[in-house]
């Protein structure tokens, strides 16, 4: 490994991790995440003021879309595989109007009905299993988000694909990190 790649690395995770706790605003819980962060434990990243979070309820759906978003080279933001659920999880840009409506998902944003956020739990940037939480795409500062109709296309062209080739689609679970 050449020495700008391994110096590449850790930046990108730092950015990636200053990035997921601007999510968070001026709160004081950042300092609270981070010290999660190195105790090896999940923090807590409100959802909705600089991404919005599409969970995909079918693992294998999810990770099928996932490598579908990859080989159609279209931008892909974070993307994290949360194994206690049997999902996978895309942080996504604004959802447009009139909504989300793709079966085996759910839009995950800021109730505005209320005042309290609703958060995901990820483990910081980088190669970190914890709590069977881990990223596929980690942040990496940069910040390009996977869009809703990109996603949806990808979900679609995955289902008919597990439809037609189950063995082919199923070859993406045997990668799980």
């Amino acid at each position: 490994m050449n020495g700008s790649t391994s110096t590449r690395r850790p930046a990108q995770a730092l950015l990636g991790a200053r990035w997921l706790l601007s999510a968070n605003g001026s709160s004081p819980s950042a300092a609270r995440i981070t010290a999660d962060w190195r105790a090896r434990r999940l923090g807590e990243i409100r959802v909705g003021r600089i991404f919005e979070l599409i969970r995909v309820t079918d693992q294998r759906l999810g990770q099928v879309a996932f490598e579908d978003l990859l080989r159609a080279r279209v931008p892909v933001g974070p993307v994290l595989l949360n194994l206690p659920l049997g999902a996978v999880e895309f942080l996504t840009t604004a959802v447009p109007e009139p909504g989300w409506s793709m079966p085996d998902s759910e839009h995950l944003t800021r109730q505005l009905t209320r005042s309290s956020w609703v958060t995901v739990k990820v483990p910081p940037p980088g190669p970190y299993r914890i709590d069977g939480r881990v990223w596929l795409r980690a942040p990496d500062g940069g910040q390009a988000l996977t869009s809703p109709a990109n996603l949806a296309t990808a979900l679609s062209r995955a289902r008919s694909l597990m439809r037609r080739a189950p063995a082919v689609a199923g070859r993406c679970l045997s990668r799980t990190p």
